[in-house]
Order: C-alpha cells, then structure tokens, then sequence
C-alpha cells in the first residue's frame, strides 16, 4: 500500500478462454442490422462522395501542375503535382473500399 492506494482485486470470475477474446465466436451478420438497406444506401452514397472528391481533386492537381509554369508559379506546379499523386492514391483507395471490406468480412466468416 503506496499513500493510501492499493492494486485493484483480481476479476471475478476469470475469463473461460485463456489469451482473450475469442475471435471465432465473432461474425458479422447483416441480416441483424435494423434496416440494412439504408445502412447500404448510405454507405454508397458516402462512396459517391469520395470518389467525387478525389476526382475533383485530381482534376484541381492537373489544372495547376500544367498552368503554374505558364505564369511562373513554380511552386503552384509543384502543390499541383503533390495534390495529383495524393488525389490518385485516395481515388484508389475509396474505390477499391468496396472489394476490401468484402474481402474482410470474406474471411470473417
């Protein structure tokens, strides 16, 4: 006992599988969601949005890589080019978002 503080008890009862949690008795199952359809509805709608994102963003990234040397803006065609590499790579990722969360729940199950 350390200025009035002890260690806290052992849980009771101690845990029925040593190491933690089972990962087998965990599943996703989307028939237990309340309404599935507008769990989906909203989950592309969000991925219409980024993809829309990423594309104007890349089309933002084109636009000043290829003008910022017309006016001298070295450093405008630079931002443009870091915001083209950037603006793809999210494009790729919120794309392929669909295809890595069905894998996942693929292996889940």
């Amino acid at each position: 006992m350390i200025g009035g503080l002890r260690a806290p008890d052992d849980p009771t009862p101690t845990p029925a599988t040593p190491g933690g949690v089972d990962w087998k008795q965990i599943h996703p199952d989307i028939n237990q969601l309340p309404k599935p359809d507008l769990f989906y509805n909203i989950l592309n709608g969000l991925l219409v949005l980024g993809i829309f994102a990423a594309v104007a963003g890349l089309v933002a990234g084109v636009m000043g890589f290829g003008i910022g040397p017309l006016f001298g803006a070295h450093i405008v065609s630079d931002r443009g080019k870091s915001m083209m590499w950037k603006a793809g790579l999210i494009a790729l990722i919120v794309g392929s978002a669909t295809s890595i969360v069905a894998f996942l729940l693929k292996q889940a199950s």
